[in-house]
């Protein structure tokens, strides 16, 4: 399906599967425009097609004074996210990985209004995480799980969920996680015996591009948000 003459707007384009789906979706020319939000710029190899992306730095701590950036798109994926190790606290964590994510999207709802049954005709994309549940007993997945439900109740005509497995990065990470060291190895001998419980970043950014621009079944009650959750199996 062809998004020639539609927008996209990515948040969160300079993580691992941010930046991987920023590349996807530019390299498909699929859209009119692609703008990225974030607090600092990607950097994008030359051999990418940037003709038609613009890179906007926002303060996720004062969204509202961004809220013109966040007016006139069809699709928005957003790949924010951190762990709490980055952001230093859990509290911190919240903040970056819930509150960011769920007040980006209200605003979005709230900016590109719908006609007819009041909910907002964008589709909202979000990259999750495998064995995400509110009611999770560690903070990550509790996290994951709360804005999932948050942004199925924001107001969006649909809202797709991606929940990937371990995630195989394609670049270093700044940091290096001793984590990141014990569970590539662990990943390795799951795939060795026939399990798949990790998936690349380029899969992803493709998986979602893919939700994107493939209609779904719209028989449903308008006034009712359309959902669809992508398990790390069918990312695949």
């Amino acid at each position: 399906m062809s998004e020639v003459g539609k927008k996209a707007l990515i948040l969160g384009a300079t993580g691992a599967v941010g930046k991987s789906l920023l590349r996807e979706v530019l390299l498909a020319d699929t859209y009119k425009s692609v703008t990225t939000i974030g607090r600092r710029e990607v950097k994008l190899d030359d051999s990418i097609p940037q003709s038609k992306l613009v890179q906007k730095i926002v303060d996720f701590d004062n969204l509202d004074a961004s809220r013109k950036e966040m007016k006139g798109y069809e699709d928005v994926y957003c790949c924010l996210g951190t762990t709490r190790a980055a952001a230093g606290s859990a509290d911190a964590f919240k903040r970056i990985d819930h509150d960011y994510v769920v007040n980006s999207a209200k605003i979005i709802a709230e900016e590109n209004p719908g006609t007819d049954s009041g909910l907002s005709p964008v589709h909202f994309l979000y990259c999750s995480s495998g064995l995400s549940n509110k009611n999770s007993p560690f903070l990550y997945f509790q996290s994951k799980g709360q804005t999932e439900e948050d942004l199925i109740n924001t107001g969006f005509k649909r809202v797709s969920i991606f929940r990937p497995g371990y995630l195989q990065i394609e670049e270093q990470r700044p940091q290096a996680r001793i984590a990141d060291s014990i569970l590539s190895k662990f990943m390795g001998f799951t795939r060795a015996v026939g399990l798949r419980l990790d998936v690349p970043v380029a899969v992803v950014g493709r998986a979602m591009l893919h939700a994107a621009t493939h209609p779904v079944d719209a028989s449903g009650k308008s006034d009712k948000t359309s959902s669809q959750y992508v398990e790390n199996p069918e990312i695949e």
